[in-house]
């Protein structure tokens, strides 16, 4: 059974995305939960803004679940390679 489904190019960009995709995010959702003027001030804005700062939380989250994911991808593909080559 081959555990490694992504290939290593993919794998490495995901993970860039996902670290960028994770300080994004945790940084709106500070910003959110202090209730900073610039996002909650005018008509057009959440209603609240700290369930808005929870929900970008959880957003990270998943991203921080396919960084996980994609760097397990990049070290069954290191073990696949050094196991190639004992053989």
């Amino acid at each position: 059974m081959q555990l490694a489904f992504v290939s290593p190019g993919c794998a490495i960009c995901c993970q860039v995305l996902s670290v960028f995709g994770i300080v994004f995010l945790v940084a709106l959702g500070l910003l959110f939960n202090a209730e900073v003027e610039e996002l909650t001030g005018s008509t057009e804005d959440p209603v609240n803004p700290k369930e808005v700062g929870h929900a970008c939380f959880l957003a990270a989250a998943i991203y921080a679940g396919f960084f996980f994911c994609c760097s397990c991808q990049q070290f069954v593909r290191k073990a696949d390679a050094r196991r190639a080559r004992r053989l």
